[in-house]
């Protein structure tokens, strides 16, 4: 089953997007015209996730995402708890 979260990826700006979750893995996917193409369209596989963490940001909910290949994705996350859940079943570490 799919989920949708709303993020930005705190990545040469903030940029507004969305998180698609499925049983494979994570998706990020944004519109905006002005975005690097690797930016635009970021795919994470669960078994690819070496490990994430939950902070703050100022007063944002911030979640980053290590993969194994040492590539780290930091997302503000507008909900968080059920984010990190999904990730809790999900990423094995």
């Amino acid at each position: 089953m799919k989920q949708h979260f709303m993020v930005s990826l705190c990545r040469e700006g903030v940029l507004g997007g969305g998180i698609v979750a499925d049983d494979e893995g994570l998706v990020y996917q944004t519109g905006k015209t002005t975005v690097s193409p690797r930016l635009k369209r970021i795919e994470m596989k669960y078994d690819n996730i070496q490990s994430y963490s939950r902070s703050r940001v100022f007063c944002f909910p911030l979640v980053s995402i290590t993969m194994k290949d040492g590539e780290c994705y930091k997302f503000i996350v507008f909900s968080p708890s059920a984010f990190c859940s999904l990730l809790d079943s999900r990423v094995k570490a």
